[in-house]
């Protein structure tokens, strides 16, 4: 089932017009059939009882066998009726050779009826008003039981009205010519009502398959990626709903294109959607026969297929498909386009647990680098558990406090005093124990609870500031963790700000910092940085060194101090490339007027380093990891074993990995 080549229009529309006419013909032969078992009865009712007056005028052989023939023709035209099948074949030709047929069959009953001519000698006879009144009624109920083919009656009634005509005109008199002409005129409104019912019918049949066949393309177009005219997520839906088990394994590759955000940004969108057309094209060139492909996302393609009908093993097909999709392209001369794909192997193909696979997986092989594939094996299902069990725990963990802040101290190399503390997520899982702070921000994005795990960490730095001013110790500031993808998205800056108001805390000793990740919203970042540091909240610039645009971020006159990310600083001692580094960053934080904090300071050498530096400032596992408030409130710099400090790191019994020591807060 391959559910990708677009159709030719005008094939498509021909088609259409096919089914539209077919439909309107099986319409009308619908509607003869019925009139035909109420017309018929009646008119054999008619013609009895013209054989009845006859019979009792002294009328003969001639009237019987014209009884006869009457009979016959509407034996064969309900015969005809009883023929037609329920299930009427679509081709036009069989549809109008049918119609064809009653039209002929009711010619043949129009000649027998011209016969009363001849049974009233021209309807000369006393008996001759009473078959005008008959054969009125007959034309006129030809045209109200077959409306919706006028050929019907218009063969049925036009022969005998018109010897009608002739036969009073040629009697002569007044009485007969106004006789004559009010037939005339009787047969012409019966003609016309015949022609503008089966109009009036063709129309309204038309109408309804034009309706249908509507209703039918705004289907398949619900179906259909208009962009690639491969199927949407909907489509994909119904389509596997429609695979049969008996093919199966199915796979499931999940394509994400690496580096197509840069296509847009740098040639723009109409370049990107010419781009994600023809990788629709590349990955039909490539996929086996059976198989299904959808476009899913912005950029994400989904290929379908039971595993038997790839010539290719799945590494093979999905290599094959990566390398197709990065290939260059000459319309993009500055922008290398790659994919990443997730796959996986299921025996039902049921689509939101493939999705969710083969999605885990892609973002396994987005981590291994651009142009890479992964199977969803058992180590990843385990991962995708341990997932689901974080994400699902995190609520309650972060409700009941067992998800807390821990704080790090931050110190100063000339005196050992503490200046300073970073709040540090810490969550020991009952059952997968340590989990980091990036993991824990990972899965409160996921589920929707970023916005309470901030606020959390906000009011437990205030809880740690009212402790520190409750002890005279207003001159130590503590330090949060915000991300800008955070700021950006929330009403952070109002939270921090009216809670500060509402709880009387100091301004002054609350610290963000703040990560230089990926471009934002560069404009409603700063909006909102402008809002917290004009409320006197000191904006610090985390990571320094790691991230874009650091030094551009450096002329933000709202940066009161950065910190150099621990990846400078860790053996520092052993590094003169890196001491060079933390030397220029430290003599430009002086010259702007800024703080500079070392993080990540392990040993007692890259300590003396940095204060030979002229780095005033540092914080590490040297001095001491992450401690509860309580804890961190008795922390004393000046009486650390540095020794002991670095043994207590690796003591299991602290339930805290290593990296997660120093991981971001939120």
């Amino acid at each position: 089932m391959r559910h990708s080549k677009q159709p030719v229009q005008g094939s498509v529309h021909q088609g259409q017009g096919e089914s539209v006419d077919a439909g309107i013909f099986r319409d009308q032969l619908a509607d003869l059939r019925t009139g035909i078992f109420v017309s018929m009865p009646i008119g054999t009712v008619l013609s009895a009882l013209i054989l009845a007056v006859q019979m009792l005028s002294g009328g003969g052989l001639a009237a019987v066998l014209w009884f006869a023939a009457v009979s016959t023709i509407n034996g064969a035209r309900i015969a005809l009726a009883l023929s037609q099948s329920d299930t009427v074949d679509n081709r036009l030709k069989p549809i109008g050779a049918r119609l064809s047929s009653y039209g002929l069959l009711a010619l043949a009953s129009g000649i027998a009826w011209s016969f009363l001519a001849v049974l009233t000698d021209g309807y000369t006879t006393p008996q001759a008003p009473i078959y005008l009144i008959v054969l009125a009624g007959a034309s006129a109920g030809s045209v109200t039981y077959g409306t919706s083919y006028a050929p019907s009656s218009i063969n049925f009634m036009t022969l005998p009205l018109l010897i009608t005509i002739g036969c009073l005109l040629a009697k002569g008199g007044i009485e007969n010519y106004i006789l004559a002409f009010t037939v005339l005129l009787f047969l012409a409104g019966m003609i016309r009502s015949a022609l503008l019912g089966q109009a009036r019918f063709r129309e309204a049949s038309r109408l309804k398959y034009e309706a249908k066949a509507f209703a039918t393309e705004m289907e398949r177009n619900s179906r259909r990626d208009p962009l690639t005219n491969l199927l949407n997520r909907y489509g994909l839906e119904q389509a596997i709903r429609q695979l049969g088990l008996a093919d199966g394994p199915f796979v499931a590759m999940l394509v994400d294109l690496d580096g197509f955000k840069s296509v847009n940004d740098t040639y723009g969108h109409n370049i990107g959607d010419d781009l994600l057309v023809r990788v629709a094209r590349r990955i039909e060139n490539h996929a086996p026969p059976a198989a299904t492909i959808s476009r899913i996302g912005g950029d994400e393609f989904v290929l379908l297929f039971p595993a038997g009908k790839s010539v290719h093993s799945t590494g093979e097909l999905a290599s094959s498909i990566i390398a197709a999709i990065a290939s260059p392209d000459p319309a993009l001369n500055s922008v290398r386009v790659g994919a990443s794909i997730g796959i996986y192997v299921s025996e039902r193909p049921q689509l939101t647990e493939m999705l969710l696979r083969a999605d885990f997986a892609l973002y396994a092989a987005k981590r291994g680098g651009r142009n890479e594939y992964r199977l969803f094996d058992a180590g990843l299902d385990r991962g995708l558990e341990r997932k689901h069990c974080i994400e699902r725990d995190l609520r309650g963990a972060i409700e009941t406090g067992t998800l807390c802040s821990w704080f790090q101290p931050m110190v100063r190399l000339d005196t050992n005093a503490v200046v300073g503390f970073e709040a540090l997520l810490r969550w020991r899982h009952p059952v997968h124990g340590a989990i980091s702070p990036p993991e824990i921000v990972t899965a409160a994005r996921e589920t929707g609870l970023l916005s309470l795990l901030t606020e959390t960490v906000f009011l437990n730095c205030c809880a740690m500031i009212e402790e520190l001013v409750r002890n005279g110790r207003q001159h130590v500031r503590v330090a949060m963790n915000l991300s800008p993808r955070e700021l950006e998205a929330g009403n952070v800056d109002e939270m921090i700000l009216d809670s500060l108001k509402t709880k009387n805390v100091p301004v002054a000793m609350l610290e963000i910092e703040i990560t230089e990740e990926a471009p934002v919203d560069r404009d409603r970042i700063d909006e909102k940085l402008e809002r917290l540091a004009d409320a006197g909240l000191s904006i610090v610039l985390d990571d320094f060194g790691t991230g874009f645009s650091t030094l551009v971020s450096l002329k933000d006159s709202r940066i009161r101090k950065i910190k150099i990310d621990k990846d400078f600083v860790r053996d520092l001692a052993k590094s003169v490339e890196d001491q060079a580094l933390v030397k220029a960053v430290i003599d430009l934080g002086r010259t702007l007027g800024m703080e500079v904090v070392a993080e990540g300071v392990e040993t007692d050498a890259d300590r003396m380093i940095l204060r030979s530096l002229d780095c005033m400032i540092a914080q590490g596992f040297l001095f001491s990891a992450a401690l509860p408030m309580h804890d961190a409130l008795a922390f004393d710099a000046g009486r650390v074993d540095s020794s002991a400090a670095a043994k207590a790191l690796f003591d299991p019994a602290a339930g805290l990995l290593r990296k997660s020591q120093t991981g971001n807060a939120a």
